[in-house]
């Protein structure tokens, strides 16, 4: 059984013309929606220095000449405390042993303590030092990233008497423990 051909392929296609309205109606509304929640991911974000990567060369493991003083501060993050040291000593707790900063009996560490005790040395070194908004803190494997961040926080600034103090900005993350 023939069929007789279709109408519809013997007729030439009418040309459409697309309508760019809608696509171009949602331009105007996504591109600033994506710029202001740019802004928003940029505050999120901890500035920090990580430890050059492993295997360089002998020749840039060589210390450098320094021909001007550096404090070299840096925090030492264990399971039985805080341990702050520099390049001159390693600073004791009041009995002459163990961290500078215990934990407390309850098993928490002591930000605020820890804050004071590095203004106090940012108070001193200002002046005598080339290096005093530089910090390095240090971790032991064991130790929680929330509690990392928590040193971090206290390292930068501190808040006295409602002034808020900026003590060391410059963070950077070594690899090694004392």
């Amino acid at each position: 059984m023939a069929y007789r051909p279709s109408f519809r392929s013997s007729r030439s296609a009418e040309e459409v013309e697309i309508n760019m309205t809608p696509v171009m109606n949602l331009m105007v509304v996504l591109i600033p929606l994506l710029l202001s929640s740019a802004q928003y991911i940029k505050i999120g974000v901890i500035e920090l220095n990580l430890p050059p990567a492993v295997g360089t060369s002998v020749s840039q493991l060589e210390a450098p000449k320094e021909t001007e003083k550096k404090l070299d501060l840096a925090v030492t993050i264990t399971d039985q405390g805080f341990f702050i040291s520099s390049s001159l000593a390693i600073l004791k707790n009041v009995n002459g042993e163990g961290p500078t900063i215990p934990i407390n009996d309850n098993g928490e560490y002591n930000f605020d303590e820890l804050s004071k005790k590095l203004y106090e040395i940012k108070r001193k070194a200002a002046g005598n030092f080339s290096d005093t908004e530089k910090i390095v803190i240090q971790a032991e494997p064991e130790i929680k990233y929330q509690l990392l961040i928590d040193t971090l926080d206290a390292a930068r600034s501190i808040s006295l008497e409602e002034k808020i103090y900026t003590l060391f900005p410059e963070v950077s993350l070594a690899a090694g423990v004392l």
